[in-house]
């Protein structure tokens, strides 16, 4: 059969949005409640330049005005999840003209709640969806995890030919922000935001506005798993960005790329759009000059940041929901999608329109 195709991408945010000033004010806030901080000037800094102008949350400023268990944050990530899933899905199924009784596999990717019975389950009720329905669940995976959701879809879709398969990114960052003033907690406090994405694979033939999956490449450096970390505490989720991530991804990067694309005789000339997962402003940054990407490749990934913060799993969907709105892919044009996270790893595809 031939490349299995995208043939519906869908994402959905929470209603509540915050600028980056708001956010800036908040945490000060929080932190003169404990008994303040000397480091306002250099929380403020961070917040200005990391790229990002506004985010968007499923809770609002008073959440944090009492400490929050992490029971509190999980039962708050199920009861905003199921809404939000169902919307994007439903949406990114309307789209496509497809009813959920014809989807036959479905995988859900998060790493910021979980819960017996999951989204999968619960969602697959809510939906109405077929009662034979394969479903997996794939959690913990940090930034990178619609790579292997994308996969498991594709191996469901190829093993049986005309069948559908439904992933969903789903991540509510922000109910596990630390409002500290460790350098860890600024520098996740200013970047990560909720967001949602679905993805709908099948064969798709004849349809030439979707793009195929051609390949798909992963990398990880055991060595250096201490840099990324998203550690369980009794008051969430605690993340961890080494200020090494940007140099240690861009000492790898390039021979990652390399590998993919010669597999497929290609160049990275031949590569129009490039859907980079934007980790932070200073990791595109530092992609682009190893890859020796022109400003307008990298744009995308710039733009989501800004308008959306880093929504983990699911912001790599995001930027390429940009890239085949603005772009206006021709038949015959490349994209390669990244995402970086716990390892550390590196994971890409190859799509072709």
């Amino acid at each position: 059969m031939s490349a299995p195709k995208l043939l519906a991408l869908e994402t959905a945010v929470p209603a509540r949005c915050f600028r980056q000033d708001e956010i800036s004010d908040l945490y000060i806030q929080l932190l003169n409640q404990q008994g303040g901080t000397r480091r306002e000037r250099a929380i403020r800094a961070a917040m200005r330049y990391s790229g990002v102008e506004c985010r968007y949350s499923v809770i609002d400023g008073e959440f944090f005005n009492q400490p929050r268990t992490t029971q509190q944050r999980n039962d708050r990530y199920m009861a905003e999840a199921l809404p939000l899933g169902e919307q994007v899905i439903r949406a990114g199924l309307a789209r496509a003209g497809v009813d959920p009784q014809a989807v036959s596999s479905f995988i859900v990717v998060s790493c910021t709640g979980f819960n017996i019975p999951g989204l999968d389950l619960l969602l697959a009720q809510r939906l109405g969806m077929s009662n034979g329905l394969a479903r997996t669940q794939i959690f913990g995976m940090g930034c990178y995890g619609a790579f292997p959701g994308l996969r498991r879809a594709l191996d469901h879709v190829l093993a049986r030919p005309g069948s559908l398969s439904l992933m969903l990114s789903l991540e509510l960052c922000t109910l596990h922000l630390q409002f500290d003033d460790s350098a860890e907690s600024v520098v996740s406090t200013s970047l990560f935001a909720d967001g949602t994405g679905m993805a709908l694979v099948g064969a798709g033939d004849g349809d030439a506005a979707a793009p195929a999956f051609i390949d798909s490449e992963t990398y990880c450096d055991y060595q250096t798993l201490d840099h990324m970390s998203f550690n369980l505490t009794d008051q969430g989720f605690r993340m961890y960005l080494s200020s090494y991530v940007p140099d240690l991804l861009a000492a790898n990067v390039e021979s990652f790329v390399e590998r993919l694309l010669t597999r497929n005789g290609l160049t990275r000339a031949d590569i129009r759009f490039w859907a980079i997962h934007p980790g932070s402003q200073r990791i595109v940054e530092y992609i682009q000059a190893q890859l020796g990407l022109a400003a307008a490749q990298v744009q995308p990934s710039l733009d989501t940041l800004r308008d959306f913060g880093n929504m983990s799993s699911a912001t790599v969907l995001f930027v390429l929901e940009r890239i085949m709105r603005d772009g206006q892919p021709q038949r015959g044009d490349y994209a390669v999608m990244m995402a970086f996270g716990p390892g550390l790893t590196m994971e890409a595809m190859l799509l072709r329109w």
